[in-house]
């Protein structure tokens, strides 16, 4: 058995040369181990070794000698090393030793391509001595002290072609702060070394430490009891335990404030006349606490239900005196337990309508008594009562055996006796919670028909009850179940949570369920009575109604205590108790354990497409691009993995499922090739879920024992690989399924786990409900569920976006990353009411301004691929496009077009191109609000003269009126147009000279400074843009483009783009002033600019988030080809949709703000009560 003790990965290289070193302890021994990241530093893996064997046969009968390895498949295992250091003590004695090592066997340095490639070119004196496989990181925190020697523990920077021995000798002493003058090296040999040390560190992109003290000396720590570790970390737990008390005061005071909104509600509910029916609120407290005697409860529940009878009764006739026809309904009854049918019969008499009466009752039943029970339903005309088989729980009875009876039927009421839910203890409070909602009144069900006849109801049932777990809300075992009946049923795909009437009281509307009757089930389609409690087709039917009946064209209705409480088709009350555990709450939670588990995939880290299988899909492309074979890889990787699941079990791996794709007629050539391709791409799209990585860490910070485990078939390099790039390492242990041969979703692992582990001290957090929860609830463990990102999403107001991202492979990966990687990538984005708030300005640019910007720049690459035509991007939004170009470009690994940060403004390019009154008038035909004063400083750089009016201008104001005002202005702004165009030609000829064509780039809107460029240039400029909506280009004969182009003015007010276009102009802010024109200056064009250079920290974040989106999908697409384009509208609807719903905070909001004085006077803020920019 293999216990890792530590693991560092070095990724801040250059790829080729990324590895993982582990120590690991095996049969008590010590190992270290070096591995590639990924498939791109296999040959470098391969490179050390073959370096270490050179350098053990250079150093043969020297004072050196190297730690013993051995290469074992594509890693390299060496012995770890326990001894002293060398120290400077040691300096003359090391100096004699690499001499007598060394020397005997150098040469005159000759410098060969391979040496130029690594260190660059040099021009070092005659008679440089240099060794071919030379360790250049001989430095003294590399060698140990042994019994063979000075062992050399690191030779990864060992090469096998000439290097200078004093080279070597130069990064002993700067890397061990040794003094200086130790080695006579004179300073223009010196010069050399360091211009060759510069060049090393920028080929090989090292920036940590190049050795491995670090990594013995954690290895050491590692080994330290937890005694010693909880001592060592007892500050920081400390201030952390004091925060966790903090915010459990907190919570504290927040449960009390809500027990006392709950004692009010109680005191309402039960002064209600629903509950007054119940004789008084003593007995029936006393009835629920078990005081109340048989037969007290009997004769209660007798004078009840003649009372609500005689009501109901009343109710009937005055329907009938209103000429309302009586609906047709049915009540099935599953009485399961005799003993409660006074009860429901106290129920029934609510009913203000006639109804036929379908009992169920088991085998041997007295059905005599319940009948003789059911005397003072007055309003129950056929009463059929039927003693059944115990098989199908109570929906076997309603749908096979009174089927037919009930689909006469216009309504249903259906109920039964069971009195336990998800446990085997007696616990009746659901069903009396259930029975008060669905029958506590004649009124409440008079409600409920109104919801049938007037609010497109089709099933009305109770929302959760606290003695149901949230867990209930998802498939749990009946997942295969449930897809197997959707595809029956034609449901399409369903989500994982949802609402749905669990245990199987609900009213409904027959047509909206008839398919269920009309299905053809009989009591063989469900299983005999075992004592399930899942996983049975009576728990997926109950779970698949709502989606029948919706898909019938109807809505659900969810009750609650009060009218206003009801909920249409989603309710977030089942999951409001994980709402209200944050994460610091979520710490404290975990603290109390012992021993923590933590799942990895979607609940530490996630990845930045919709569904896992968007990564195949990915591939299909990839293998198209990459090979030119067309194939449905989705297909034949699922197939494959199957066909290895079938053979292997757990035990499956990548490997063996690849060895399952070779079989392939079409690709099995290049199976293993796509494997690499595979577990590079999940690399490339996995990212953590930053919240959850902090818990993890805390935990570690504690002195937690931490396990993670997944069900998996990634090998452990690659899950150790995906860890180290989302910043999670130390962990005691590691369990994967294909590794261990055990699975947490068929209990194994949790067996394996649980064996030698007190029970009360380890807890699990994870995001499936099954595998991650009822498992270990059924084993009486402790468990924590983090909701994954798609099913916030379906619980949120955006599921919708989970529809669109299956329409198309672009489409699921822009969405996927918007989703996981950002508005849900922490599992604590739903408020306690299950409101959703961006909490930093960073996710919220990721999200919303990230897709939109990502969409814009691709098309500017892929249209620029075309026409190779000289992009200049506009000042200042142009500052965070040209970083947004690179950006992408770099991480999709294509050329970067020939783009240009070029200064412009409205005000610098439009005065230089006014000759006439028609361009004044031109001018000003944008719409302005404001003074007359700021209007003349702002459009022509005047400053109004002495004694005129400073009128106030607006939107409504027309030309005529402006070009009226202007009239004394005019030959000022002739002279200064004439002044400020030949600085400005001056400035732009640089950028025009040599381009055959030009295009600028902007966010939009009409293409004002394309126009006034191309009547100052007189020439051929095209424009490319976000948004256009008034394409003034067009009326000079320019070509201006967008993604977003609004033809019909009248449209412009319901553009979303454009409603929004402000978040836009702040995002895209630069550290630059706005330039206001140029001048000639000493011969040369000189800019100004405007005092606005500044910005904030708050909108660096946002600018971070859209730059972090735009490079990932970029990765993300890589290789895929071209084609893979998302839908504008898509990336609008994310954009807009998500901020109107309220999703800003006032502190985030407060950080936007937007000063226009070109065409409008005064500072925008965005208003989150309005949801809209307001004038400050």
């Amino acid at each position: 058995m293999e216990r890792l003790l530590y693991e560092k990965l070095s990724n801040e290289r250059n790829p080729k040369y990324n590895i993982i070193t582990d120590i690991v302890e095996r049969d008590g021994k010590r190992v270290v181990i070096k591995k590639p990241y990924d498939s791109q530093a296999i040959n470098h893996i391969h490179r050390v070794f073959n370096s270490y064997r050179g350098l053990q046969d250079l150093l043969q009968g020297s004072a050196f000698c190297v730690n013993e390895s051995q290469l074992v498949g594509d890693t390299i295992e060496s012995e770890f090393l326990e001894g002293e250091h060398l120290t400077a003590a040691d300096s003359q004695q090391f100096l004699d030793a690499v001499k007598s090592a060394f020397i005997p066997k150098s040469t005159e340095f000759d410098a060969s391509d391979e040496f130029t490639k690594v260190f660059g070119e040099v021009d070092l004196p005659r008679g440089v001595l240099a060794c071919k496989f030379l360790d250049i990181d001989l430095i003294f925190d590399n060698i140990i002290k042994t019994d063979k020697g000075w062992e050399i523990i690191d030779y990864e920077w060992t090469f096998d072609f000439l290097v200078p021995i004093n080279y070597m000798l130069y990064r002993v002493v700067k890397f061990s702060d040794l003094p200086g003058n130790l080695v006579e090296i004179s300073d223009e040999e010196r010069a050399q070394y360091e211009k060759m040390e510069a060049h090393f560190q920028y080929q090989y992109c090292f920036k940590d430490v190049k050795n491995l003290k670090e990594l013995f000396e954690h290895a050491d720590s590692r080994s330290k009891t937890s005694a010693d570790f909880a001592i060592a970390s007892r500050d920081y737990q400390i201030s952390q335990l004091q925060e966790l008390i903090a915010a459990k005061d907190t919570h504290i005071r927040n449960i009390e404030a809500v027990n006392e909104q709950l004692r009010t509600i109680y005191d309402n509910t039960v002064n209600t006349r629903g509950y007054k029916t119940l004789e008084s609120i003593r007995a029936f407290k006393s009835f629920l606490t078990g005081k109340q005697t048989p037969a007290r409860e009997a004769k209660r529940a007798e004078r009840e239900a003649a009372k609500a009878a005689k009501a109901a009764a009343r109710e009937a006739k005055r329907a009938a005196e209103r000429g309302e026809e009586a609906p047709s309904i049915a009540v099935h009854l599953h009485l399961f337990y005799v003993d409660l049918l006074p009860e429901f019969v106290s129920y029934f008499a609510n009913i203000p309508y006639g109804f036929d009466l379908y009992i169920s009752c088991q085998e041997g039943a007295d059905v005599n008594a319940i009948r003789a029970g059911l005397k003072e339903l007055k309003l129950a005309k056929t009463v059929d009562i039927r003693p059944l088989q115990n098989r199908g729980r109570d929906l076997a009875p309603l749908y096979v055996a009174f089927g037919s009876e009930i689909l006469k039927h216009d309504y249903i009421l259906h109920v039964h006796s069971k009195k336990s839910l998800y446990s085997g203890q007696e616990k009746g409070g659901w069903r009396q919670f259930s029975l008060e909602l669905l029958l506590g009144s004649p009124e409440k069900v008079n409600s409920i028909f109104d919801m049938f006849k007037n609010k497109n109801a089709g099933l009305v049932y109770p929302d959760i009850h606290e003695e149901v777990p949230m867990i209930a809300y998802s498939w749990l075992a009946n997942a295969g179940l449930g897809a197997k009946l959707a595809q029956e049923y034609d449901l399409g795909e369903l989500p994982s949570v949802f609402n749905y009437p669990a245990g199987s009281f609900f009213w409904a509307k027959t047509d909206a369920i008839r398919p269920v009757f009309e299905h053809g089930y009989s009591y063989e389609s469900f299983p005999e009575e075992a004592g399930q409690t899942d996983g049975t087709l009576a728990h997926a039917l109950e779970r698949i109604l709502p989606f029948i009946s919706r898909k019938q064209g109807y809505d659900d209705f969810i009750l609650y205590l009060e009218d206003g409480d009801t909920r249409m088709n989603k309710s977030l009350r089942p999951f409001a108790g994980n709402f209200k555990v944050d994460k610091q709450l979520l710490i404290m939670k975990l603290v109390a354990y012992d021993v923590i588990s933590f799942d990895i995939f979607d609940t530490l880290i996630t990845r930045t497409v919709y569904e896992p299988d968007d990564v195949f899909r990915l591939l299909e492309r990839i293998i198209f691009n990459k090979y030119g074979k067309k194939v449905d890889f989705l297909k034949l990787r699922k197939a494959a993995e199957s066909a290895a699941t079938e053979k292997y079990g757990a035990m499956t791996t990548i490997d063996k499922i690849y060895v399952e794709v070779a079989r392939d007629k079409t690709i099995g050539d290049i199976a293993m090739d796509i494997k690499k391709l595979e577990i590079e791409l999940e690399t490339a799209v996995c990212i953590p879920r930053h919240d959850m990585v902090e818990v993890y860490n805390a935990m570690k910070s504690m002195g937690k024992h931490v396990i993670l485990v997944s069900d998996m078939y990634l090998n452990r390099v690659e899950v150790v690989g995906l860890l180290h790039k989302c910043g999670i390492a130390y962990y005691d242990e590691l369990l994967i399924s294909c590794e261990v041969g055990a699975r947490k979703d068929d209990g194994t692992m949790w067996n394996m786990v649980l064996a030698n582990m007190p029970k009360d001290r380890f807890i699990h957090v994870g995001d499936n409900f099954r595998s991650d929860s009822q498992i270990l609830m059924d084993r009486g463990v402790a468990s924590h569920i983090v909701l994954n990102p798609r099913d916030m999403l379906t619980l949120s107001d955006f599921s919708y976006f989970g529809k669109l991202a299956k329409r198309s492979l672009a489409d699921s990966v822009i969405v996927g990353q918007a989703v996981n990687g950002g508005i849900f990538n922490s599992p604590f984005a739903f408020d306690e009411s299950g409101s959703l708030h961006f909490k930093s300005m960073y996710d919220f640019g990721y999200t919303t301004m990230g897709p939109l910007m990502a969409r814009f720049t691709q098309w500017i690459v892929d249209e620029n691929t075309k026409s190779g035509e000289r992009l200049l991007l506009l000042a200042r939004e142009g500052y965070m496009l040209e970083r947004l170009i690179k950006g992408y470009c770099q991480a999709k690994g294509q050329q970067v077009p020939d783009i240009h940060y070029f200064l412009t403004s409205r005000r610098a390019c439009a005065v230089p191109a006014l000759e006439n009154d028609e361009d004044i008038r031109e001018l000003i035909k944008q719409k302005y609000q404001g003074s007359f004063s700021n209007l003349l400083w702002e459009r022509f750089g005047l400053t109004i003269h002495d004694g005129d009016e400073d009128r106030e201008f607006d939107y409504e104001t027309k030309p005529e009126t402006i070009m009226e005002a202007l009239a004394p202005y005019k030959n000022e702004i002739f002279v200064k147009a004439k002044a400020e165009k030949t600085a400005y030609l001056n400035y732009a000829s640089d950028f025009f000279a040599g381009a055959s064509d030009l295009a600028v780039v902007d966010v939009g809107f009409s293409g004002t400074i394309q126009y006034f460029l191309m009547k100052l240039t007189e020439r051929d400029i095209a424009g490319h843009y976000l948004a256009l909506h008034s394409n003034k280009p067009e009326r000079i004969g320019g070509r201006a483009d967008a993604i977003f182009t609004i033809t019909d003015p009248r449209l412009i007010d319901e553009s979303k783009l454009l409603r929004y276009q402000l978040f836009l102009e702040n995002a895209l802010s630069a550290p630059f002033g706005q330039l206001i024109n140029f001048e000639m200056k000493d011969g040369k064009p000189k800019p100004n600019f405007k005092d606005d250079d500044y910005v904030s920290e708050a909108v660096k974040q946002l600018q971070q988030g859209i730059l972090d989106f735009v490079i990932q999908y970029a990765a993300t697409l890589r290789s895929t080809g071209d084609g893979m384009v998302s839908d504008a509208k898509l990336v609008e609807d994310l954009f807009y949709d998500i901020i109107a719903a309220g999703t800003l905070t006032p502190e985030i909001a407060e950080s936007l703000t937007v000063e226009d004085g070109y065409s409008r006077g005064g500072v925008q803020k965005f208003d989150v009560k309005t949801g809209a920019w307001k004038v400050e």
